[in-house]
């Protein structure tokens, strides 16, 4: 009995004088680091590159055929009010349609977006979790939401490096059960040949 008490008070004071440890991250320099936050960003610009595309293309087209519509009618061309309609009417479907499916198509792409970026948040927190239980720490703060922090207590680049680390681990072809031949050399037709004439 009095053993657990001397016990129960050792570990008391153990606890009582154990310092708190506090680290940070860059969030910024680990996303630059990160190979799996460098895919979300070139996935981010992708999609906004395909999404302006398509916005430039869709008012091409109705660009074309406005002038179409404003040449045919200054120079008489339209045999009947009824034509000239007709095409005023194809114009504003044109422009709707365009708009609807520009709409559409970012409401896709926030949703993807949205996604791969809960996903990359639970990844990294999944990670600084574990990170800060093996390394006893009882804190891991973001840099951008302090006022100042000692760079000394700077983990980023630790962070990125294990956070690759584990990626390359997951990604690698043994991982994902394919086959690995080493010294394996893409097939030269020429030596092929060579070989078969000899």
């Amino acid at each position: 009995m009095a053993f657990a008490m001397v016990a129960m008070s050792l570990a008391a004071q153990d606890v009582a004088t154990k310092p708190f440890t506090v680290r940070y991250i860059d969030e910024n320099r680990l996303y630059e680091q990160y190979i799996v936050a460098q895919q979300y960003l070139e996935l981010q610009n992708k999609l906004k590159t395909e999404f302006q595309q398509a916005e430039q293309k869709k008012r091409k087209e109705i660009e074309t055929f406005y002038n179409q519509v404003q040449n045919k009618y200054q120079k008489n061309l339209y045999k009947t009010q009824k034509a000239f309609e007709a095409d005023q009417k194809k114009l504003e479907q044109m422009q709707d349609k365009a708009q609807k499916d520009m709409e559409a198509m970012q409401k896709s792409m926030e949703s993807q977006l949205n996604t791969e970026q809960m996903k990359l948040a639970n990844e990294i927190d999944v990670f600084l979790t574990d990170y800060a239980v093996r390394n006893d720490y009882d804190a891991i703060l973001r840099k951008e939401a302090s006022m100042f922090i000692n760079p000394k207590w700077d983990v980023t680049d630790e962070v990125a490096e294990g956070l690759n680390a584990r990626y390359n681990a997951a990604n690698a072809p043994e991982a994902k059960g394919e086959p690995i031949v080493e010294g394996q050399q893409p097939a030269d037709d020429n030596a092929q040949k060579e070989a078969t004439s000899e």
